[in-house]
């Protein structure tokens, strides 16, 4: 009876493993920006507008990739990031605000990355460190200003309605987007567990003027894929 039971036993705890190491997944994940908008004003009394600043964003996105290449690793990411902040608007005539507003940006990152050190969990999987880096692309929002205030109102020596604010925003965001590309680099931890890997990683953006008045900006995001 032993001599079925051992080979059993191999095969049970094998089988696991070779699940593992897929060749491929798709995720979610959770992002987070370590960036600091700082506000000001525009314009002068009595045209002026006020605007606050901010610190960070949240936001989250999906993830591909392929493991089945030598020597390196594909990866395909595409999120969005966000913070609120609010700003104020005044001429002569009138008061605007505080009105709360936000920033906003869509990026996609590809990114060629290389195991480093990697150990093997038994029956579970394993855990390997890695780092790359890439291109990436993004679109994101302009900051209010006195000329986006004028393309939403109009003349801003006369009184204005608030109504048009909101009906032409949309618009006028994506008329005025700012569209950015550039590299990164990354580091980071993948941790295999059956068919599914958790992922943690470090990056830094070289991008001009994705985030206003930057030139680069570092990310930190965890997420979760399934492998097939």
């Amino acid at each position: 009876m032993k001599k079925f039971l051992v080979p059993l036993f191999v095969i049970t705890v094998l089988i696991p493993v070779n699940r593992a190491y897929a060749i491929a997944g798709i995720g979610l994940y959770y992002n987070t920006d370590a960036v600091s908008v700082v506000g000001g004003t525009d314009g002068a009394s009595p045209i002026s507008l006020t605007r606050d600043g901010f610190d960070g964003t949240i936001g989250g996105g999906l993830f591909v990739y392929i493991d089945a290449i030598p020597f390196v690793d594909i990866e395909a990411s595409f999120e969005a990031a966000v913070n609120q902040y609010q700003f104020s608007f005044g001429n002569e005539f009138s008061e605007l605000g505080p009105i709360d507003f936000g920033w906003a940006r869509a990026s996609q990152y590809y990114t060629l990355r290389r195991k480093l050190v990697g150990f093997g969990v038994p029956i579970l999987g394993g855990v390997q460190l890695y780092a790359g880096g890439g291109y990436n692309k993004h679109s994101s929002s302009p900051l209010a200003s006195l000329d986006m205030v004028e393309g939403l109102l109009g003349d801003l020596t006369s009184s204005f309605d608030t109504s048009a604010l909101e009906e032409n925003l949309i618009s006028y965001i994506k008329e005025n987007k700012i569209d950015a590309s550039g590299l990164h680099i990354q580091a980071g931890m993948q941790m295999k567990i059956l068919t599914f890997s958790g992922f943690v990683n470090y990056r830094i953006t070289m991008a001009k003027e994705v985030v206003p008045d930057a030139k680069s900006f570092s990310s930190l995001w965890a997420g979760l894929a399934f492998g097939f």
